[in-house]
């Protein structure tokens, strides 16, 4: 997919998504090659950090329930994209969208208090 974006940032002289012709302002170049570089650094972390760094640093923050090996790749893209959002004619918001979906389940956990009662609950016992 970032092979993919990358192809189409680099030929932005020409096509623009669904408007094929269309030239692509220098801005949204910009804000796509910074989305790229945020999502290939995001990358680069993931695959350097082993699991079970990425375990502790869940437990630390008291949200190991919310840790998922098979979603956390998508929630770093997402965070990346939140950081830089990519513009339209990538072509990649609807995948983004479920990615964020991620984010926010997390941060709803989060919000309405699992974590604390999660914590209360083991201290019962």
């Amino acid at each position: 997919m970032v092979k993919e974006a990358t192809a189409r940032i680099l030929a932005a002289g020409g096509a623009s998504g669904p408007g094929v012709g269309q030239k692509i302002p220098v801005e949204e170049r910009i804000a796509a090659l910074e989305f790229v570089k945020a999502a290939l650094r995001e990358v680069e972390r993931f695959v350097d950090t082993p699991d079970e760094d990425i375990v502790e640093e869940y437990r630390r923050a008291g949200r190991l329930h919310t840790y998922d090996p098979d979603n956390e790749w998508k929630k770093r893209y997402a965070r990346a994209a939140k950081a830089c959002p990519p513009p339209k004619f990538m072509l990649i918001n609807q995948e983004l969208d479920e990615y964020l979906g991620y984010l926010e389940e997390d941060e709803d956990d989060y919000r309405i208090g699992l974590c604390a009662a999660s914590a209360w609950i083991s201290l019962g016992d």
